[in-house]
């Protein structure tokens, strides 16, 4: 008997694909292929700056999901599309600019959008991945009659944009990451009359983590503090190192910060921070696990998979009290400090540091929150039950 098919339609796919929506997509599509056929329809792009063209195009199978690449016709000249950016933020403007920032921005899949409208017929839902993207404004014009979205929204200029209130006003169903994101988009848009739930995402338990030896590796021979992520000023990460230099300054036998992932800015040369590169996942836990705290500074962040994966690992964090996701997961967790201001960045880090009691308890705090709310069994089956209102509201023909 044939399992019944679903979509997912998301900018970038793959196993060396970092970004905290695809790796959601991915987790996502990876675990409904245990009970459906799917099929995801990406681009062919690694990177979101420019979005070459750099994975074959046509099929294959990854992970028990089909993946489907097509190619964009054009790459993104960054410097250019931030000039338009701006311009168009701040002044009056038409529909067709803001459709011209949309194809500008990337990644433009005509091609895609044209097989997911041919090809719509014969999936019982099709689930999109973030809001504001060409494949997602697209594919939801094309095909929306069984559609989920999962916006991953945060207040950015972008979203004051019109044309995404055609993107909200579309899909059958929602599911969002946490209760502030809900709350933003409800604010926003009229989602009103629809089914919608916050899904969450899963967290990932496994064997303790050999912290020792991530030490040794990397000659860590005290208390650290921890960033990992993509490593951007966008991503509040500029502003982190500037109140580490403070902290540093400050406080005598500071620790050191740590950064890992994937380097987007100039690399930091500050005293006491060192760039340690991507590192696989298992050596991501065995950093997270030891650090005395994980940093999340961004001030825009839809869920945060990171500052989850150090609380799953009894690690307290550091989040930017700017972000109300951040701020919501340290308040409920009671697993972590925040910051709004530099001198609130070094007295709080210096606790964490000094004080490791009191990181012992805020970290079992946080790994019983990720327990009791991340758990993937719970959150897919969030995920099945909006497939299933959405395939029965609108029967196949």
């Amino acid at each position: 008997m044939s399992r019944e098919a679903l979509a997912v339609v998301v900018q970038r796919y793959g196993a060396n694909v970092t970004g905290g929506s695809e790796s959601l997509a991915r987790a996502v599509a990876e675990r409904l292929a245990a009970d459906y056929e799917v099929t995801v329809f990406t681009s062919r792009a690694r990177d979101y700056v420019t979005w070459r063209n750099e994975l074959p195009e046509g099929q294959e199978t990854l992970g028990g999901v089909t993946v489907r690449r097509f190619s964009a016709v054009r790459e993104r000249e960054l410097q250019s599309f931030n000039a338009l950016s701006d311009a168009l933020f701040d002044k009056p403007h038409t529909q067709q600019q803001e459709l011209d920032w949309l194809a500008r921005q990337g990644p433009e899949v005509p091609a895609l959008v044209e097989a997911l409208k041919a090809e719509q017929q014969r999936f019982s839902a099709i689930v999109f991945f973030t809001y504001l993207y060409y494949p997602t404004y697209w594919g939801l014009q094309a095909a929306a009659e069984r559609s989920i979205l999962v916006p991953t929204t945060h207040d950015e200029p972008a979203l004051r944009l019109n044309i995404f209130r055609e993107v909200f006003a579309l899909p059958k169903a929602l599911a969002f990451l946490t209760p502030p994101e809900e709350q933003l988009v409800r604010a926003r848009f009229d989602v009103a009359g629809r089914p919608a739930v916050v899904a969450g995402i899963g967290v990932d338990g496994g064997p303790p983590p050999d912290v020792e030896a991530f030490k040794i590796r990397h000659d860590v021979r005290g208390p650290y503090a921890l960033y990992a992520g993509r490593i951007d000023a966008g991503k509040g990460c500029a502003e982190m190192i500037a109140f580490y230099d403070r902290y540093r300054r400050a406080r005598r036998g500071a620790c050191e910060l740590l950064l890992i992932g994937t380097l987007a800015m100039p690399e930091p040369r500050s005293p006491g921070v060192r760039y340690l590169g991507f590192v696989s996942e298992e050596e991501k836990r065995q950093a997270l696990a030891g650090a005395a705290a994980v940093i999340c500074p961004s001030p825009y962040e839809s869920l945060s998979i990171s500052l989850l994966e150090a609380l799953s690992l009894e690690t307290p964090v550091l989040a930017s009290a700017r972000s109300p996701v951040l701020l919501d997961h340290c308040r409920r967790s009671n697993g972590g400090l925040y910051y709004a201001t530099a001198d609130e960045f070094v007295e709080s880090l210096d606790l964490l540091v000094s004080e490791r009691e009191l990181g012992r308890r805020l970290g079992a705090n946080g790994a019983r929150y990720v327990s009791a709310e991340y758990a993937w069994p719970v959150v897919m089956e969030r995920y099945k039950k909006l497939i299933r209102g959405v395939r029965t509201a609108t029967p196949r023909p």
